[in-house]
């Protein structure tokens, strides 16, 4: 039945999705684990720097059109403290 066939091709990409996202956080956690062993403490910028923002109220979204929202900003240079 090929509606049968839709159904499960959509379900193994959402299956795939799911694998990839989980991936990503794992990956970000090792990667946070190691910056704060390197480097623990609070992160303090100086005026001049350039940073960027990162939302992550986007990380775990399921509407199609917030999915493709930057989850970083341009980058903003440090004014004030």
């Amino acid at each position: 039945d090929t509606s049968t066939q839709i159904t499960y091709v959509e379900q193994q990409r959402l299956d795939g999705y799911e694998e990839v996202v989980k991936n990503a956080i794992k990956k970000k956690a090792a990667f946070d684990k190691k910056l704060l062993q390197r480097a623990p403490g609070e992160v303090i910028f100086k005026i001049g720097q350039l940073v960027q923002v990162y939302r992550n109220d986007l990380d775990y979204t399921f509407k199609t059109e917030r999915k493709l929202i930057p989850k970083w900003s341009v980058p903003r240079r440090i004014q004030l403290r």
